[in-house]
């Protein structure tokens, strides 16, 4: 591991220093900032589970 300080959203991020080990081939590289960066991006197709329903009152 590198001493490398990093603020980034990025897989490699841990405590504010990357975790990359082995640097590789640069596949991302947008001009800004890290060329191994890449975005944590939050699970969205977890499926809502069904709420519970309660039966009516009667009157």
């Amino acid at each position: 591991m590198s001493i490398i300080q990093c603020d980034i959203d990025c897989i490699y991020q841990r405590d504010g220093y990357c975790s990359l080990e082995m640097p590789s081939a640069i596949t991302n590289y947008t001009g800004d900032g890290c060329v191994h960066c890449i975005k944590v991006t939050p699970r969205t197709d977890m499926p809502i589970p069904p709420q519970p329903q309660t039966p009516p009152a009667h009157s």
